[in-house]
Order: C-alpha cells, then structure tokens, then sequence
C-alpha cells in the first residue's frame, strides 16, 4: 500500500470536472492518506453536483473510515477549515507536511503563490461572479470560457510566477519539496510537484510509494 494518494482540482459542480476518472484512481491506488489539495468543489452551490459527484463524496466518505484523509483549503473553497471539516468528515487545514526519510514536503493548494490571485482578490472575485451569473443565463457560456481557459492558463502560470514565487517559499522555509495544484497543470520538475487537475483533458495525482518515492502520474 503507498503512503499517500494526492490529487487536486476537482471541481465537483462544474460540468466539466472528470468526477468518474477520479473514482477510478481512488478505486486503483490504495493508500493510508489521501491529501485533496484544494478544490474540491467548484462552487459554493451544491444543486450543481451530479450523481457522479455525489458518489466520488460518499466513497471519500467510505475512504475516511479505512484511511486518513486531509483536505487542504483552495481559493474555491466557500468556508474555513474547521467548518468544512464539518460538511465533509474529515481534517481540513491550510497546509501539511510530509517527513520522509530524507526531504521535507510541503503540501499546499498552491493559490498563496499567485500573485494576481493574491495581491488583485477583489478583482479575482468580480471575474468569479460575472463567470457564474454569464454561465446562469448562457448556455453555452461553459463552451466558452473552457476554450478560453485552455489558452491562458500558461500565461497565467508564467505571468504570476508561480513556480517559482514557491520555490522561493520552500527554500527559505527549510523544506526540500512542494506539491501543489491551482494551475491544472501537471508537473514534476523535481523541487516543484504539480498534481493537475480533475477538470482538465489531461489530469494528473500525485503518489507517495512505502519507499517514499514521489510520483507523478499524467492520465487522458
């Protein structure tokens, strides 16, 4: 059994988040923790959710009796920690951290380290909400702003630095590595881990084996 199952982004709500490939890895890669590292609703409104969104719930349900589970907050996430402990069952914090034998891992959801997320919130949050009221009265606003999404997210990457705003937090507060998500991209490039997301054509998670070898795995 590996140490740890680390997946991120998986937007329950949104049309387009991949909720049935999801339960199929949680199905296929055992482990004694399981981290969802931000994200994993889209939207504060449940009504959103389908059955197979509803099922990924109730299996992480399951899974929390058998495993431990950690949820990570994430910049969709609509309540604190301590109360989507509550809606969920099971630990909800900001961060963790993994010891192996030899590094320090710091798991985060990965939106500290976005600078126009960050130092522009308030404009962040207008774009959200014109998103959902659009999409509200525009039925092929998901169409829309999926392919608008697709041709930005490298720049939005490179622009607001992300990778490397983390590495530079990594280095000078003593940890070895970083997992996170945010950018739906899936990346290891050594230091810096990106698990990916659920919402995307290409996803990705993330596994920790008993050895301690980090993983990254890619999947269409």
């Amino acid at each position: 059994m590996n140490k740890y199952l680390i997946v991120s982004d998986i937007h329950l709500g949104d049309k387009h988040s991949r909720a049935d490939l999801l339960l199929k890895v949680l199905k296929e890669n055992k482990a004694k923790t399981i981290i969802i590292a931000g994200d994993l609703f889209d939207h504060h409104n449940l009504h959103r959710l389908n059955k197979t969104h509803w099922k990924v719930l109730s299996k992480l349900r399951k899974l929390s009796k058998k495993c431990k589970i950690i949820y990570l907050i994430g910049n969709h996430c609509f309540l604190k920690a301590e109360f989507m402990s509550i809606l969920l069952g099971f630990n909800c914090k900001d961060e963790h951290i993994i010891e192996l034998k030899d590094e320090k891992v710091l798991v985060v959801h990965g939106d500290i380290f976005d600078i126009y997320f960050t130092k522009y919130k308030w404009i962040t949050n207008f774009i959200i909400k014109v998103y959902y009221l659009i999409r509200h009265y525009t039925p092929f606003a998901d169409d829309f702003f999926k392919l608008f999404k697709h041709h930005t997210n490298d720049f939005v990457e490179k622009s607001s630095d992300i990778k490397q705003n983390a590495l530079n937090y990594i280095n000078m507060n003593g940890y070895d590595k970083i997992i996170c998500g945010h950018t739906h991209l899936p990346e290891d490039d050594c230091k810096y881990i990106n698990t990916g997301s659920f919402g995307e054509k290409e996803c990705g998670y993330v596994i920790i084996d008993k050895k301690g070898k980090i993983r990254l795995t890619k999947i269409k």
